[in-house]
């Protein structure tokens, strides 16, 4: 594999020094350019840009021509000049034909360290880390992208980090782990799972790095990023392996969030200053079952700027899963929830709104609707919503932005979850064979939208302060109230499903979870023009305890100090 990658380095390298650049290179979520864009917006009073991400250069170059204009200087002037140059950045190589390409290598090392090894306590699984599976580096990543003019682009990376589970750790079965099912997605018990209750070494250990000594503990699920792009100067069709979001919110999303570490996709957008739609097919991994079907999920969402300090955006949404595909369902104008064959689909709305009252105020919101009954419908299943308020604040400070949120979700237990179709989401990550059970079919299960899913109330304060081309820290809190219901729940209709209804948390106790978090990052210079280098850090407090409802009491308290240190390179 090392010589194959050295190879494609050097075959690149005699055409160093000539530059291409294209409109339909996709922009991955975690880019900086996200979060300055939303800043410079926001302190400028016009409103939010596009929701629907990630976006493509072109789509991000029109978002940022309606900054131009407008009375731009200090540090607003500062973020424009530092995404209009991220923006002009291009691919390394280009021939005369137009057609050009890159070859970029990121190198990570990263210290984990937490105070609490107690595998009783229970801080023993991915989940219980802030900075866990998805957020974590891999050793090194190599990029590769290539281009046509402003027409075609794509991206593929390949990387070499730890899996999921090592080598050494002992993982359990569905039955094992005391559940009889995910959701609707299978019953089958002797499935291998990775869950919040598995025993992790790299998550139980006091200290632990990403550096990989041993290839079989290395991720085969790779890679996690590849794209092919087209389009045109207000159209961009994509196919390919990315994360996707659609929405502002700071807790999570509730119908595409980026908790996940990607999603596989086919999507199709047509946008301009006030109107975005966009068009999105979600393919689902169904290895966790030996019946023979396919899962999609179907998305279209209209997004309306009928002025700048205003956005309202509408989606409908749609659980797919038969053994057939019928091309008949593909018409993405159609309205799904008239599709009408339950044994099949299963519908899901969502509605967003944000309004800009003042330059640097802005208060947005979320709607999702899984389930309600109408007129002259039966109520054999439970009312399912879930709905979300922030109230958000930016202002130039000195040399950088301030930028502060506040808000609070609340999810009903029956969201996402339905007695035969779900929006649950299921994907194997492949491992070499351990001490008992087989790694190689180890499964992963997780909720497509909100990551805290159905059954709970969350609250998160969130604040950062960044300066553009030079660094961020930022300060959150986040408290968070589960009851009882979760993916495992049995749902059924001869279940005890009737009895949760639309109440919250009926069960006798209340899971509780209060974080604390600091983070930050600085930008090392000085390495020449393609080359950027980072420190960061982040530091999470976790203190969990169980509310029992007859006593009004708080009991079982645990916490665990957690520390994550990074150094990054990229060439």
């Amino acid at each position: 594999m090392k010589r194959v990658l050295c190879l494609v380095f050097l075959l690149f390298l005699p055409l160093c020094g000539i530059f291409a650049v294209t409109a339909q290179e996709v922009i991955p979520l975690g880019s900086a350019v996200y979060t300055d864009m939303d800043n410079l917006y926001l302190v400028l009073g016009i409103g939010t840009p596009s929701d629907a991400r990630p976006w493509t250069k072109g789509e991000t170059r029109a978002i940022l021509s309606v900054v131009e204009g407008k009375n731009l200087n200090g540090v607003a002037k500062k973020v424009y000049d530092t995404l209009a140059s991220t923006l002009a950045e291009e691919l390394r190589w280009t021939f005369p034909d137009g057609f050009s390409a890159g070859v970029n290598l990121d190198l990570w090392g990263e210290l984990y360290t937490h105070t609490n090894t107690d595998v009783s306590q229970g801080f023993t699984s991915h989940e219980d880390w802030n900075y866990g599976f998805v957020q974590r580096k891999p050793l090194e990543r190599l990029r590769l992208d290539m281009a046509v003019s402003d027409f075609f682009y794509t991206y593929c990376d390949l990387q070499y980090g730890y899996g999921i589970a090592l080598y050494y750790d002992e993982l359990k079965t569905l039955s094992e782990s005391g559940h009889s099912q995910v959701g609707s997605l299978t019953t089958e018990s002797g499935l291998v799972i990775v869950d919040g209750d598995s025993v992790l070494s790299q998550y139980t250990n006091a200290f632990s790095t990403n550096f990989i000594t041993k290839s079989r503990d290395f991720d085969f699920q790779w890679p996690k990023r590849a794209i092919i792009s087209v389009g045109g100067d207000r159209w961009n069709v994509t196919v390919g392996r990315d994360k996707l979001s659609w929405g502002n919110s700071h807790i999570g999303n509730f119908i595409y969030d980026n908790h996940v570490d990607f999603q596989e996709f086919a999507r199709f957008s047509v946008f301009s200053e006030y109107f975005k739609y966009e068009a999105v097919n979600l393919f689902l991994d169904t290895s966790y079952s030996s019946e023979n079907f396919f899962r999609m999920m179907m998305s279209h969402r209209l997004e309306f700027k009928p002025f700048h300090a205003f956005t309202l955006a509408v989606s409908e949404n749609v659980m797919y899963k038969d053994d057939v595909l019928d091309l008949r369902f593909l018409n993405p104008a159609f309205i799904y929830h008239n599709l009408n064959e339950r044994e099949k689909f299963n519908a899901i709305a969502h509605l967003e709104a944000s309004y800009t009252m003042a330059p640097g105020l802005n208060l947005y919101g979320q709607f999702s609707l899984d389930q309600a009954v109408a007129p002259n419908e039966d109520d054999d299943e439970s009312t399912a919503w879930g709905a979300l308020l922030g109230i958000e604040y930016a202002r130039v400070l000195k040399e950088g932005i301030y930028a502060t949120a506040f808000e609070g979700a609340m999810t009903l237990p029956c969201l996402y979850r339905r007695d035969g179709i779900d929006f649950l989401m299921g994907r194997r990550y492949a491992g070499l064979d351990g001490v008992e059970n087989s790694h190689w079919y180890t499964q992963k299960f997780d909720y497509i939208g909100f990551p805290y899913g159905g059954d709970a109330l969350v609250f998160k304060w969130d604040n950062s302060y960044r300066i553009p081309s030079y660094g961020a820290v930022g300060l959150t809190f986040t408290a968070l109230w589960h009851g009882n219901m979760d993916m495992y729940t049995n749902v059924s209709i001869d279940s005890s499903y009737a009895n949760y209804g639309s109440t919250m948390f009926i069960g006798d106790t209340i899971a509780t979870t209060v974080t604390t978090t600091i983070n930050g990052e600085y930008e090392l210079k000085g390495f020449g023009a393609r080359v950027s280098a980072k420190v960061y850090t982040q530091l999470d407090w976790i203190v969990r305890s169980t509310y029992t409802k007859a006593s009004k009491t708080y009991s079982d308290f645990t916490q665990d100090l957690q520390c994550s240190f990074g150094v990054g390179l990229s060439l």
